[in-house]
């Protein structure tokens, strides 16, 4: 090897070192980007449905994103404060919640005794003091690095606006750069991929927000004609996390279930006789339905893709991995699977019918037969 090739060598090592380093750093910018093109996407429809009536695309945007803001600020308004001053409750009085888990404890296993008449041990008192003074003592301590990871998510969510505001409006200029980079011929191809890739995802993020809707909805409803307290607040809970298809309402209602525990175990039953009912409904209708449209994929392979989303961004990591896992299926779909589809049929040459070609070589005994009118003519019968 000469110091010229070995050079340019170590010049590819080096920027291909490089690449990665700077995709690893800017890791969170990139989630940023994609949540906001996949919430761009579904709030495109409706400025699509604006436009028609005459509407400017900017007042558009801006009616559209303004509708999201006023949502989840009414949301926050109406579900922060008493989480807020149930969590602060619990900080203080650790002691006391402590009491609540025992008690609680102590009626499961007089239930229990009363119908089976077996005896059960769960966990001693003072255990349950301990563990309890142990994690309050984590949850002050980690109280500070909380809040300033709630400043950045809070600024990753303007981000979200400002980058799908852009998005929207050089959405039609980014569409042409692509189309161009490609031959006259796979232009509409790339087109049509593009544009199943963005209903996809649109009809994704819509289908999600309506399920997470009802659900929270449902639930909080039950929850108050059942008398738990903070209502609106456990079903936030069991809503907002049933974004995580497959696992993520399993671990809402365990938390919501927990915390309904904690004033009554009464209140933990109504919380779970809630849950299942409101998932009977969401997993036997609306799901089905609403999610028709969207990403189709097998559920292992969703449940994969969360843990893999998770571990590279967390909750938002988690949530994006669904849409873009299904966005390589459609690409895979397009690029790989369809083509060689495409090659295995047999292709008409002059009127004839040539047969698929295999990866033998071609002889005189596997040679491809044409047949056309003139050679079926020819042909004697005998």
């Amino acid at each position: 090897m000469t110091a010229q090739q070995t050079f340019r060598n170590t010049l590819v090592v080096v920027a291909t070192l490089a690449a990665v380093y700077a995709l690893y750093a800017s890791i969170r910018i990139l989630v940023v980007l994609l949540v906001a093109i996949i919430v761009a996407s579904a709030v495109r429809p409706s400025i699509l449905w604006l436009r028609k009536r005459r509407i400017s695309e900017g007042l558009a945007i801006l009616l559209a994103y303004g509708a999201i803001a006023i949502g989840i600020f009414t949301l926050a308004v109406a579900v922060v404060p008493p989480a807020a001053s149930q969590f602060a409750g619990y900080i203080e009085d650790d002691g006391g919640l402590a009491e609540r888990l025992i008690s609680a404890q102590s009626w499961i296993q007089n239930a229990i005794y009363e119908r089976t008449g077996a005896t059960i041990s769960l966990l001693e008192p003072d255990g349950i003091r301990v563990t309890v003074e142990k994690v309050i003592g984590e949850i002050k301590n980690s109280v500070p690095a909380m809040a300033g990871e709630f400043g950045g998510l809070l600024g990753d969510f303007v981000l979200v606006f400002v980058i799908g505001v852009y998005w929207l409006t050089s959405r039609d200029q980014a569409v042409d750069f692509i189309l161009g980079l490609f031959s006259i011929g796979r232009r509409a191809e790339i087109n049509e991929m593009f544009r199943e890739i963005e209903n996809s995802l649109g009809a994704y993020v819509r289908g999600i927000v309506l399920v997470c809707v009802f659900v929270g909805v449902a639930n909080f409803i039950l929850l108050s004609l059942g008398g738990v307290p903070n209502a609106i607040t456990l079903g936030f809970i069991v809503g907002i996390t049933t974004a995580l298809p497959l696992i993520g309402g399993y671990i809402g209602a365990a938390t919501a279930v927990l915390l309904a525990l904690f004033s009554s175990p009464v209140h933990a039953l109504i919380a779970f006789g809630s849950f299942v009912l409101v998932q009977q409904v969401e997993n036997h209708y609306l799901t089905p339905r609403v999610m028709s449209r969207s990403v189709g994929l097998n559920p292992i392979l969703i449940i994969v893709v969360l843990f893999i989303g998770f571990a590279v961004g967390g909750v938002i990591g988690a949530l994006i991995s669904v849409p873009i896992a299904g966005t390589i299926v459609i690409l895979l779909r397009h690029l790989v699977i369809e083509p060689r589809k495409a090659e295995s049929k047999p292709q008409v040459v002059d009127g004839g019918i040539l047969l698929p070609s295999t990866r033998e070589p071609i002889s005189e005994a596997n040679k491809p037969v044409i047949v056309t009118p003139e050679t079926a003519h020819n042909t004697n019968p005998s």
